[in-house]
C-alpha cells in the first residue's frame, strides 16, 4: 500500500482515507505487477520524485481502492 499526499476520497468517496493498495496478494492483478508499482513508489519517495496515481473503487482491499497505474513524474 502507499500513503498519498492527496486523499483518494476527494475523487472517489467510497475509497479509504489517504491510502491505496497495489494488491500484492495477487487478488486483482498479478503479484509481479503489484510489486513493481510498490518498488516504483518507494523509488520516487527515496529520490524525491512525484507520482501520478490512477486508482479505482470497483476493486478494493479492506476499504482501500486499487491503484492500477502509477507514473513517476520527472
Amino acid at each position: 500500500m502507499a500513503l498519498l499526499s492527496v486523499n483518494p476520497q476527494t475523487v472517489l468517496p467510497s475509497c479509504g482515507s489517504w491510502w491505496v493498495t497495489f494488491s500484492c496478494t495477487g487478488d486483482f492483478t498479478d503479484r509481479v505487477r503489484a510489486y513493481r508499482m510498490l518498488d516504483a513508489s518507494e523509488l520516487a519517495l527515496a529520490t524525491g520524485k512525484r507520482l501520478q496515481v490512477w486508482f479505482r473503487d470497483d476493486k478494493m482491499h479492506n476499504g482501500y481502492c486499487l491503484a492500477d497505474r502509477i507514473d513517476v513524474i520527472r
